[in-house]
């Protein structure tokens, strides 16, 4: 298994985890929120901190050699999701804007990690053939 720490990402071996494992030929990331890696908010809006997220995604994405439009399955937590799911779908369409589209589940949740969190996002992504995760 290879671990997956980019820089333009928050440092996740000072709190004991990896941003990413690469195990076989699949990468699994740890939940994404809508901070930068200056522990930034993107913003108090869903919409803000969804893009932000997969923002974060694609950094990671790009470590492995692998970009947006790899992703397999996508497992999203939001918090109060009957207020937030059309917006953060909104987002969603913008990021995975075409077929074929990653599985997708939405979770709501009463709270994230810190009170201002409002959507975290993991992924799942088999690599492509070739792909060089550093």
């Amino acid at each position: 298994m290879e671990a997956i720490n980019p820089d333009g990402l928050i440092d996740a071996t000072e709190i004991g985890y990896s941003q990413a494992v690469v195990a076989g030929d699949t990468l699994y990331a740890s939940g994404q929120v809508g901070w930068d890696a200056d522990f930034e908010v993107a913003g108090d809006d869903v919409e803000s901190q969804a893009r932000q997220a997969f923002e974060n995604v694609a950094v990671l994405l790009a470590e492995a050699d692998a970009d947006l439009d790899d992703v397999a399955k996508v497992t999203s937590y939001l918090v109060d999701p009957h207020d937030r799911v059309e917006d953060y779908l909104a987002v969603f369409s913008e990021t995975f804007d075409g077929e074929p589209y990653p599985a997708h589940t939405i979770l709501g949740v009463e709270a994230l990690a810190r009170p201002e969190f409002l959507v975290e996002v993991e992924v799942e992504v088999p690599l492509p053939e070739g792909a060089d995760p550093e």
